[in-house]
């Protein structure tokens, strides 16, 4: 939640513990910038902030032009800067205080709801703005990928970024930190709390002047720091500093009346759990961890530590794993539910009160969860390989359900049979006129759909080979370049998620995606808009939503919360708009680079949070499929960090899409159910495209409706191809009373 994201910032400036000087004085300098607190700035920052960003889902429409505009900055000052990204949870980050700020962001979202359901637009978005930190690991995904193809070095840490940019600082890798409280709670004497490129200064905070302005030494401001709920743990469970917009201050009047003694603040709580969480909070500081530029995994005092610090710092994995992370092939939420044994499903965006949405994530999507935590298992010891992972939903806290991850884990061995070259990809994509760069899962169907290729795909045992106990299966081969490591990962995904039979032939599923997709190429939307990747992902996405029998046309929310719904004429008319209009938030739409005005739906968010939560499902098994090549050592030693880096961006299914393209597509379906029509241009002040807009979701329903009708009917049944085929003849009668031209099939 954004209330006390600048809390720390602003009492350092008001009571003068802050230091000015100009830009100038950073030239050729490197700086370490802890990204999660940099990014979070950007999402709260009155004159970057975008207050419906929770309302819309995807990313703020202005976001790369901000991170563009300090990008440019630091390049015009000589300033090389380094972003940081938190790994790992620590400890005293907990299931619990996952769910209370989970519940805090549903309650205010449901209060935001209300206002804009009564008409009070200006309350409304106030009350949207205050949530707009919330759910934004797939913003934090898109940015790390930005700043990489930018050129901009990128590093994922261990566990709380800010160790590892001090740690940096300290290992003389960087000349300065920007961040928040936190890097001064682990250390650095000096953090850089703001950037001004216009007025060419900056601004840091000198923790010497906040000791003596607070009256604390070193250990006791390290208290206050952990007290005031504006680092690593969150605030203590009593009004005065959870809802206080100045909770240091709270924080320090509490300490003051225990004797400047956490502990003591803790046991006058009364709050055992709390006080454990503040040890364990306590203990991480003490023993921080971060990653050196050898790819090892240090502590401060070396092998001096604790024997139970992983009940601190969380279960330690092996360093090569750490190191993947690091360079951004697999994120850390995949990990770190490895490691809690624990996979915690939070409130989605729309407030998750919907039995289909608590449906999908506490069962459909499971199985994708086990796969997951399956072929991670498989990397590691035999500890983990026994240990099952529980899935808990915020709805039903205290029921733990078994994903059975110990089960699967035999399945996960298919994987290691793809060891394709690059000269056989390229070829054969080339002779499908496509590149594995730009459409890597079209290129991966395309491929295989030709003779003798499937075949050539295929690496056994060596003869006379003895299939390791314990360790990965001996290999013919290791990919040495950027688009071997990608296709084969794509290879990989594609088996494991049905497309792809095991005998590297298509499947049913793999020829009416391949289907669906030249049906994209035949009408050039796979050549619209700036993301070469958007149209092959949306109809894959689409794929993965019917058989998670998702894609329809139900009445799947509550109509008394759940506004926004089709309203305009006959039954068939709204059961057509809202299945047309929920395929159309799997792509985006042209807006400016400014904050969004216009219509709300939280009917089409919720469908949108059901995409969301699949696509996040699906690339955290591409990554484990990535992180997998590399520990088995399919991958050559000789690729440097840039090719790890590389790989992460380059995997399908980074970015998540708007809902705004939705928005359009009911807005205009249901004005064309309506005897006086409106133009809906005049409902969105920014949008720069409306009529291309729309001329693409035509061309993505086409081609999904394209491959719906070509698959067997062993895996799509007649009544969803009569249900498809219908909507497309509907739609094409209304695009022609419209005096449009239908681009369906």
């Amino acid at each position: 939640m954004g209330l006390h994201i600048l809390a720390f910032k602003e009492w350092a400036t008001h009571d003068g513990v802050t230091v000015s000087g100009t830009i100038d004085q950073l030239r050729d300098k490197r700086v370490a910038i802890d990204a999660e607190d940099w990014l979070n700035t950007l999402l709260t920052a009155q004159t970057t902030r975008e207050p419906l960003l929770p309302a819309l889902g995807g990313l703020p429409f202005a976001l790369k032009k901000h991170v563009n505009e300090h990008l440019e900055g630091f390049r015009s000052a000589g300033i090389t800067p380094t972003f940081v990204f938190n790994g790992l949870d620590l400890a005293c980050r907990d299931r619990a205080a996952i769910a209370k700020e989970s519940r805090i962001a549903a309650a205010s979202l449901d209060e935001a709801w209300r206002l804009y359901g009564e008409s009070k637009a200006d309350d409304a978005v106030a009350e949207f703005g205050k949530s707009c930190t919330y759910g934004t690991y797939h913003i934090l995904r898109w940015l790390r990928s930005y700043l990489h193809t930018e050129g901009v070095r990128i590093q994922i840490a261990p566990t709380a970024a800010a160790a590892q940019v001090v740690a940096l600082y300290n290992e003389n890798f960087a000349d300065a930190v920007v961040g928040s409280m936190s890097c001064l709670l682990y250390g650095a004497s000096k953090v850089i709390l703001s950037l001004d490129w216009e007025t060419k200064f900056f601004v840091w905070a000198d923790k010497p002047k906040c000791l003596t302005k607070l009256h604390l030494n070193d250990d006791q401001f390290i208290d206050l720091c952990l007290l005031s709920g504006l680092t690593i743990l969150a605030p203590p469970p009593i009004p005065e500093i959870e809802l206080n917009p100045a909770p240091l201050i709270a924080a320090r009047e509490l300490l003051a009346r225990c004797n400047n003694d956490g502990l003591l603040a803790c046991d006058s709580l009364k709050n055992d759990a709390y006080k454990l969480l503040f040890q364990k909070a306590r203990a991480a500081i003490t023993h921080p961890v971060w990653i050196d530029n050898t790819g090892t995994t240090c502590t401060k005092h070396g092998k001096m530590i604790p024997n139970d610090l992983h009940d601190v710092t969380g279960q330690r994995l092996p360093d090569e794993i750490y190191y993947y992370l690091s360079r951004g092939v697999v994120c850390p939420r995949i990990l770190d539910w490895r490691t809690r044994m624990e996979v915690f499903e939070v409130v989605p965006l729309d407030g998750g009160s919907s039995r289909p949405y608590q449906t999908l994530v506490s069962e459909k999507l499971a199985p994708l969860r086990t796969r997951s935590m399956a072929l991670v298992s498989g990397n590691l010891q035999k500890y983990w390989q026994k240990k099952d992972v529980e899935l808990v939903c915020w709805y039903e806290i205290d029921r733990k359900k078994a994903l059975d991850v110990p089960d699967a884990f035999p399945l996960s061995q298919a994987a290691d049979r793809w060891h394709v070259k690059e000269d056989l990809i390229a070829r054969s994509a080339a002779a499908a006129g496509l590149e594995m760069q730009r459409s890597p899962l079209y290129a991966a169907v395309a491929v295989l759909s030709h003779n003798g290729i499937p075949e050539r795909t295929i690496t056994e045992l060596l003869p006379n080979t003895v299939k390791p106990s314990d360790g990965p299966l001996p290999v013919t081969g290791t990919y040495t370049t950027r688009q071997e490591l990608l296709g084969n990962a794509t290879f990989r995904f594609l088996e494991d998620r049905g497309y792809i039979n095991n005998d590297h032939t298509l499947s049913a599923w793999g020829k009416a995606l391949k289907v669906a997709l030249d049906h994209a190429k035949s009408t050039e939307y796979l050549d619209i808009g700036d993301d070469s990747r958007e149209a092959e992902e949306a109809i894959f996405m689409a794929f993965e939503l019917h058989r998670l029998e998702a894609l329809n046309s139900l009445n799947l929310f509550p109509a008394t919360s759940y506004q926004g719904a089709p309203m305009r004429g006959s039954d068939i008319d709204k059961a057509n708009t809202l299945l047309l209009s929920r395929i159309a938030c799997l792509g985006s739409f042209q807006h400016g680079e400014i904050g969004f005005t216009g219509p709300l739906s939280r009917h089409l968010l919720a469908y949108h949070q059901m995409a969301a939560a699949t696509r996040g499902a699906l690339r955290d098994l591409l990554e484990v499929h990535a992180l997998s090549m590399m520990l088995k050592g399919a991958a050559s030693r000789d690729l440097t960090p840039l090719d790890y880096s590389s790989l992460g961006s380059d995997l399908p299914l980074l970015r998540e899409p708007d809902l705004g393209l939705s928005l359009v597509v009911k807005s205009y379906l249901d004005e064309l159910s309506n005897e006086k029509r409106t133009d809906i241009t005049k409902w969105f002040n920014h949008a720069t495209d409306i009529k291309g807009d729309l001329k693409k979701a035509w061309k993505m329903w086409g081609a999904i409706n394209a491959g719906i009708q070509a698959a067997d009917s062993g895996i799509v049944n007649n009544d969803t191809k009569t249900t498809f085929r219908k909507a497309d003849e509907w739609l094409a009668l209304k695009l022609k009373q419209a005096g449009t031209e239908a681009n369906g099939t």
